[in-house]
């Protein structure tokens, strides 16, 4: 059966259940142009309602016949990691994997269809879903899902012009705490080393003495190539990072000694290569694995491979480094970042004052004795 509306052309179906299905169809011509679009739903309410969007938008220049065609979310995601991705190097790598998550979830549905509600249902999925046996995903990793989303909603908006709202915006981002920051005392970290020695991964060791020595981040080290190893003047130049500054970190030296025997070792001809190489030449070197056994090999608990970077800004401010010393060293854009490390600046500088006042106060008050 069809009836004719000002708001398009309605045709209703009943299936031999009695439910019914009301398809719309949306036929303009403008400018010579025939637009053309049909949509079913499960009632005429629903239906008519997209009608008159369609209508508005169209009277509006907002929607061509380009714009009424259907683009499911996965043709979305590549689109977004074929054009966008490849001029963000930063985090493409995560980035990706978010939207093949992303991709499994709702990949099925047309990018107009998720809604807030949609994105809030699989939000909440992330953050119950179990990764390892032990352990679900954090509130930080399930904000990075979110954002990889959001950025592809903005290229939909600004860039495509698919969409009109982004859905990722309107709903509640899980809580992230970073009030505590877990570094190892001088006894664990001497087990680490110990353990990550032993370790069946030939790089596990390698990485973990860098990590611990100049704060890098693991993704900061795992794509260092030879190239951006200055021997003479002992510095890595880190030409990707988080805020995609250069930066430039010094190679202290326990550092230099590891990378000395790697270059010794590897017989290094093109300083191109990967100082850390994966058999899959498409991802870094996955040290995930044999990271875990050396944490259970050195009884260390609560502790990730970023709890390295937040070890190596304690042990500096242990040794008497400013705040701008430390937010340096380890690309901090914000001085704010490094206050987590204040309270140990503040202990060096009690027992600094202690030891002068010992020194000298001290001495002097028993000369007057």
């Amino acid at each position: 059966m069809k009836m004719m509306s000002t708001q398009g052309h309605l045709r209703k179906r009943v299936n031999k259940s009695g439910k019914a299905r009301y398809q719309m169809i949306v036929e303009v011509w403008k400018q010579g142009k025939k637009l053309y679009k049909a949509k079913t739903f499960s009632t005429e309410k629903e239906a008519r309602k997209w009608a008159s969007q369609a209508y508005y938008e169209i009277e509006k220049g907002i929607l061509d016949q380009e714009g009424l065609k259907r683009r499911i979310f996965r043709d979305a995601a590549n689109k977004y990691v074929e054009e966008v991705l490849p001029h963000k190097p930063k985090n493409a790598r995560n980035v990706k994997q978010h939207l093949e998550w992303w991709s499994k979830q709702i990949g099925h549905l047309d990018i107009k269809e998720v809604k807030p509600s949609i994105v809030a249902k699989y939000r909440d999925l992330l953050l119950k879903e179990q990764i390892r046996p032990d352990k679900q995903r954090s509130p930080a990793t399930v904000v990075r899902y979110l954002s990889s989303l959001s950025a592809l909603f903005e290229a939909a908006i600004k860039e495509w012009h698919w969409i009109e709202k982004n859905p990722v915006r309107q709903i509640r981002k899980p809580s992230v705490s970073n009030s505590r920051t877990r570094f190892l005392s001088m006894e664990e970290c001497q087990r680490l080393i110990a353990a990550c020695k032993e370790s069946k991964n030939p790089y596990l060791y390698s990485v973990v003495v860098i990590a611990l020595s100049t704060g890098m981040r693991k993704g900061e080290i795992l794509n260092l190539r030879w190239q951006d190893i200055d021997f003479e003047k002992r510095l890595i130049t880190l030409e990707e990072t988080k805020n995609g500054k250069v930066r430039y970190v010094p190679i202290v030296k326990v550092a230099l000694q590891v990378l000395q025997s790697l270059f010794e070792e590897d017989c290094v001809s093109d300083f191109s290569y990967n100082i850390f190489p994966s058999l899959n030449v498409n991802r870094q070197l996955d040290i995930r694995t044999a990271w875990r056994f050396a944490l259970k090999r050195a009884a260390i608990s609560d502790f990730t491979f970023h709890s390295l970077r937040h070890s190596c800004a304690s042990f500096l401010a242990q040794s008497g480094a400013t705040q701008r010393d430390i937010a340096e060293i380890l690309g901090h854009s914000d001085l704010r970042m490094t206050f987590r490390y204040s309270h140990l600046s503040a202990k060096y500088l009690e027992e600094t004052l202690e030891r002068a006042s010992e020194q000298f106060i001290e001495k002097g008050l028993q000369g007057e004795m």
